[in-house]
């Protein structure tokens, strides 16, 4: 069974995912419905239009623990 995910709608709004939503032509949720993916699966399982670099990643995973003002 999959987990449910919860994410603070203040996310969205960030300025780093709208960036990120920028960089690469979609939108914030779509970013996060990403990051979501990529941290599901093993590395070098791409089944996206984009993938997000570790760094990347590693910004948006400490969004997602509050450590990210």
């Amino acid at each position: 069974m999959e987990q449910q995910t919860n994410i603070p709608e203040a996310i969205y709004d960030d300025e780093l995912v709208c960036f990120l939503a920028e960089r690469y032509r979609t939108t914030p949720r779509k970013i996060l419905q990403r990051f979501l993916e990529q941290s599901r699966h093993a590395e070098g399982k791409h089944n996206g239009t984009f993938l997000l670099e570790e760094n990347e990643m590693s910004i948006l995973r400490d969004m997602m623990d509050g450590k990210h003002s």
